[in-house]
């Protein structure tokens, strides 16, 4: 297989390059050159390039009926209240130079995913525990960052209202927390 450096003179510029013999080298190049071009493709198939957001959707909510031992159609859903909590935000710049706090509210209806035989349960742990429950919801919204607030799937506040609201409701039975309607507005 000899390898050869073939130069290339266009209105005075010399261009260098690397030519192989044609043969079974000029091949294997060609078909190294598809598979990167078949890998390319696939990449930016399986990473969801011209996909619709409805699509998106149907592999969100099938994802989710996957983390539990019941499909989604047999869990029900409790509603745990409409809130309207307002938070301060201070960022470490306004912190270091004594900058009042940005104020906003957010506004959501927080419900809870059950399984059908622990609804009554957390329905009379609800009633019980109303105020505890509205103490956890609006500490834990004020604690929760920025960043996390202005997420789209909002996934980090809806973790932390579960792990807060089990305990409360019932250990084991409250699978998920959803949010509904979140609206951020700026005070």
């Amino acid at each position: 297989m000899p390898i050869r450096l073939k130069t290339v003179s266009h209105d005075d510029i010399s261009i260098s390059h690397i030519a192989h013999d044609e043969g079974a080298t000029g091949r294997a190049s060609r078909n190294a050159l598809w598979v990167r071009v078949a890998l390319a493709t696939s990449f930016l198939l399986m990473a969801g390039c011209g996909s619709t957001a409805e699509s998106h959707m149907h592999l969100e909510d099938y994802l989710e009926e996957l983390e539990f031992d019941q499909p989604l159609e047999e869990v029900q859903t409790i509603s745990l209240g409409k809130y309207c909590i307002f938070v301060a935000i201070r960022s470490p710049e306004s912190a270091r130079s004594n900058l009042p706090a940005t104020w906003f509210k957010v506004k959501f209806n927080l419900l809870a995913l059950v399984l059908p035989e622990d609804e009554k349960s957390v329905q009379d742990m609800l009633m019980r525990h109303r105020g505890m429950l509205d103490d956890i919801v609006l500490t834990t919204c004020r604690d929760t960052p920025l960043e996390d607030l202005n997420d789209s799937r909002l996934a980090t506040l809806k973790f932390r209202l579960t792990d807060a609201i089990q305990p409360i409701l019932g250990e084991g039975k409250v699978r998920r927390v959803l949010i509904n309607d979140f609206v951020p507005e700026l005070i």
